[in-house]
């Protein structure tokens, strides 16, 4: 495959700009020498002094990067009323962007870091499928896939793959005018859509139709946080981010990179100054969310008035979004690597792969 067919994007609002930017440089320092690999940066919701910014990051870095601003803004649907901005659902636009010249898109979310070379991502085998994601196992290991599968009307083995790292064989995606479908299953059942909008169109569009990678290209918070054994090709920041004052101090190499990275930019204070107090409160946030499983079973036992009162008890029945126990996310990332490497049928339904599930 001709590298000079391949590209690499992520998207911004104002907002993300200075970790999009970081995004790009880390994809670019993993490159092959001589790479002819485009890069992409797809705004919204930003100024011109913004784009000027950007322009000049990468200028003084030597990176040719693409900064695209669509003109079709003001046609994109309406922001469902969660936490997603409108930027999120760029990604479901790609093909108003992108023609026929591209053979493969690699999407990065700007909250990622890529931590190894990327070309077994630019050629993996896709096996025929528009779509390679890493399994947002997340679900699995909590309980919450039952959910998740019911809302998106998914079958009930069905997998579920987290959209912020995704492979596109480009003209397979423009054949089967996929993400056409993904923005009417979101425009035809938003309330099915409540929780990542983008995340679950596409996975309720492309349902059977999309190709498991290697857990260690999207390894989020999840692993980050309650894995140790595998080392991250890619970290994604799903929740807390780096640069924010109440990070844990898991966190702290990840906020010195970026602090690094934006020292001479447009944005030299991104980074939030954090003291001790304020790291011994997130580290203390962390443990209580790590214990919070547990805790919540004891209180709904014997306590369920005081559950209430700490709002555990959520509008839409919510399990707990940690694992009990650290091994189940251990067990789960190995077999998704043997099913990602085609050690093993697909697995259906995933969470099978766990020796003890606790729901």
């Amino acid at each position: 495959m001709n590298d000079a067919d391949m590209a690499i994007v992520t998207v911004a609002d104002r907002r993300f700009l200075p970790p999009a930017c970081c995004q790009l440089v880390s994809s670019a320092n993993h490159l092959a020498s001589g790479s002819s690999v485009r890069l992409f940066i797809v705004l919204c919701d930003v100024t011109d002094q913004d784009i000027s910014n950007v322009d000049r990051f990468f200028k003084m870095r030597g990176m040719s990067v693409e900064i695209v601003v669509p003109d079709f803004i003001d046609k994109m649907m309406t922001p469902l009323e969660t936490r997603w901005p409108r930027a999120a659902y760029l990604r479901l636009y790609f093909d108003w962007i992108f023609d026929r010249r591209w053979k493969r898109l690699v999407y990065f979310d700007a909250d990622t870091r890529v931590c190894a070379p990327l070309s077994p991502l630019l050629t993996a085998d896709l096996r025929g499928q528009p779509i390679g994601a890493v399994h947002d196992f997340i679900y699995y290991v909590t309980g919450n896939i039952h959910r998740r599968r019911r809302d998106l009307f998914l079958a009930v083995d069905a997998p579920y793959f987290q959209s912020g790292v995704m492979v596109f064989d480009w003209k397979e995606m423009l054949a089967c005018d996929g993400l056409a479908a993904a923005r009417r299953f979101l425009a035809e059942h938003p309330e099915a859509c409540y929780e990542a909008p983008d995340q679950d169109a596409l996975n309720g569009t492309f349902e059977n139709r999309w190709t498991p990678l290697d857990p260690s290209w999207n390894l989020h918070e999840l692993y980050l946080m309650f894995g140790h054994s595998l080392q991250p090709k890619l970290m994604h920041f799903t929740s807390t981010k780096p640069w924010e004052r109440n990070r844990p101090r898991a966190w702290r190499q990840a906020a010195a990179w970026y602090r690094s990275e934006l020292a001479d930019s447009p944005w030299p204070d991104f980074v939030e100054s954090q003291n001790l107090l304020q790291a011994a409160r997130a580290d203390l946030r962390f443990t209580l969310r790590r214990y919070s499983p547990h805790l919540r079973e004891s209180l709904a036992k014997y306590l369920p008035f005081l559950l209430r009162g700490l709002g555990w008890e959520r509008k839409f029945g919510h399990m707990p979004w940690v694992p009990r126990r650290s091994k189940d996310v251990e067990e789960m990332a190995a077999a998704l690597i043997i099913e990602a490497e085609g050690g093993c049928p697909p697995l259906r339904p995933p969470e099978a792969a766990l020796a003890h599930r606790h729901w």
